[in-house]
């Protein structure tokens, strides 16, 4: 065989296994890896805003955890402000009831009340409403004895 012979053979192998797109592809070899290349980038850029998007819903719904973490600590120390000042106040009650305390049988007790209180039920046990008043009504038997007619 010759030359031109061969080189027929073989133009007519190549054009029925596909040479035109041989020769395409030859032609075309950049180009397609460039687009290739675009597509690969697409394809991983969507993926990365898919798990930015996830992401970013995450850290929401861990912020408003977060948030409502920090409300309840708030709303605990404030509880424990509240009890420790209500501790306060009950133990300085006590203080002053530990003051106030009579030891002395019931006939000396009158005379450690307070000379300033304002109750009335207190200034009759003192017997200071029937010094402003010789004629009230503190007893039966006050109730018995003739009043006065005017």
């Amino acid at each position: 065989m010759d030359w031109a012979g061969t080189i027929t053979a073989a133009a007519t192998i190549v054009t029925a296994l596909g040479g035109l797109e041989l020769i395409k592809f030859l032609l075309n070899r950049k180009s397609n890896r460039k687009i290739t290349e675009a597509n690969a980038f697409d394809v991983a850029q969507s993926s990365w805003a898919k798990e930015h998007h996830r992401m970013q819903d995450e850290i929401t719904e861990l912020n408003k955890k977060v948030d409502d973490l920090y409300d309840k600590v708030h709303q605990l120390e404030s509880e424990r402000l509240d009890l420790i000042n209500e501790n306060n106040s009950l133990r300085l009650q006590l203080k002053e009831a530990e003051k106030h305390v009579c030891l002395q049988p019931d006939d000396n007790c009158l005379q450690r009340l307070n000379p300033n209180d304002k109750c009335r039920l207190r200034n009759i046990l003192r017997g200071e409403y029937t010094k402003d008043h010789p004629d009230a009504i503190l007893t039966p038997e006050d109730m018995k004895r003739p009043g006065k007619e005017d």
